[in-house]
């Protein structure tokens, strides 16, 4: 803000983008007193009001020479914030004039900081969260996994037929050799592999820890109907809770940011509206 006082005077002979995105920059990165409830207007463009304390607020965030020399001539100094003001909200109704590259850096600039008052400013994960999640998912945070056999069907009549037969007496790996749709398993006689204790893409995942071993168990997914047999299982030691306190917030962190995010787009897309003519 170094010689703010003449620079803005100076700017208003210039040309028209440099005044708005400089204009635009310095209200960004200012963060001025908020203004109490009983703001005294200097003046109103269109929806902006200019007020003495949001001057005053500017005025005490430079050095002790520059704040003397403007007190000095404090109206021309609010004028030109006044015909910036101006030349800002001409540019943001002429579309800056057709330069798109000051557009964009514009937009880059109210995004962030829009970003990082609605959502970056909100992310707080306490201990006591950290602490709760820790207890809650002990089994994931063990690595604790099971291992895991299947025989994928299309269909759940089918899962019911060959259930029947494992029933009857029938091997297991046979079956998922001759019958299973997941190629890559059928080949290892319905071997998946080890399953972690934590929500996946098939949705039973951690139900899988409840089910006995080698009892097989139907459940169904978006793939189709499967037999799963638990063939074997290893739960490792929790590891003290500071040790993986760092990972858990950083986890809670990015679920918080996700959720926070996801209002700000709703609020956003409630006040502006998008048409999309290709899927129309």
């Amino acid at each position: 803000m170094k010689q703010r006082y003449q620079q803005l005077t100076a700017r208003l002979a210039g040309a028209l983008v440099t005044a708005v995105f400089t204009f635009a920059t310095a209200v960004a990165n200012e963060k001025p007193d908020a203004a109490p409830e009983e703001a005294t207007p200097i003046a109103i463009i269109n929806d902006f009001v200019l007020t003495q304390e949001f001057i005053d607020s500017l005025i005490r965030q430079m050095a002790l020479g520059e704040q003397v020399s403007i007190r000095a001539d404090m109206e021309k100094f609010a004028e030109s914030l006044i015909q910036e003001e101006v030349l800002f909200q001409y540019g943001l109704v002429t579309g800056f004039d057709g330069d798109e590259s000051l557009r964009d850096e514009v937009k880059t600039l109210v995004v962030n900081r829009l970003i990082e008052n609605h959502v970056t400013n909100k992310l707080n994960i306490t201990p006591e969260a950290i602490e709760q999640f820790y207890k809650d998912n002990e089994g994931a945070i063990r690595g604790e996994t099971v291992q895991v056999s299947q025989i994928l069907t299309e269909t759940r009549e089918e899962c019911e037929s060959l259930y029947q037969r494992l029933s009857d007496g029938e091997e297991f790996a046979s079956l998922a050799e001759q019958y299973s749709i997941h190629e890559r398993s059928a080949t290892n006689g319905g071997e998946v592999g080890s399953i972690m204790n934590h929500d996946g893409p098939l949705g039973f995942e951690q139900r899988l820890f409840e089910i006995a071993q080698n009892e097989p168990t139907i459940f169904e997914s978006e793939d189709g109907c499967h037999i799963i047999v638990v063939t074997g299982s290893e739960t490792p030691p929790l590891p003290p809770l500071e040790n993986v306190a760092p990972a858990i917030e950083g986890l809670l962190m990015r679920e918080l940011e996700i959720e926070v995010l996801g209002q700000l787009m709703e609020r956003a897309h409630s006040e502006v509206e998008v048409i999309r003519p290709q899927q129309e």
